[in-house]
């Protein structure tokens, strides 16, 4: 965990978008854009992004999954993608707020989305 934590701290404070530490860690963090451009590749895969929590109001072109009613959703600055369930969140404290993520992609039919594992809040 605090390898993980680690890894997370500088790849958020690097300029790149991939970062080794002690050769043993590469990491990786993926935009909703891209996520959602390549969900058929990354269906079924773990992914970290950093992204702003939204709770239940989501933008009007975020196509939600539709498997519950409380599905919830992340934005940042390439596009918006929907969370299974509250992802351990309030959709209404937690709204607006920034969090790195570490999420397993899933897809239904046409629509991918997020199922989070783990998140942490950026201060």
């Amino acid at each position: 965990m605090g390898r993980l934590i680690l890894c997370l701290t500088v790849a958020l404070l690097s300029s790149c978008a991939s970062v080794k530490v002690n050769g043993e860690a590469d990491l990786r963090l993926m935009k909703i854009g891209t996520i959602k451009r390549e969900c058929s590749e990354l269906a079924g895969k773990r992914v970290v992004l950093r992204a702003k929590f939204m709770g239940w109001n989501c933008p009007a072109d975020c196509v939600p999954p539709g498997l519950t009613r409380s599905d919830t959703c992340f934005v940042d600055d390439t596009g918006c993608i929907y969370a299974y369930g509250l992802a351990g969140l309030d959709p209404i404290f937690d709204r607006g707020k920034e969090f790195t993520l570490k999420a397993e992609v899933l897809k239904r039919g046409e629509v991918c989305y997020l199922k989070v594992l783990e998140r942490n809040e950026v201060r």
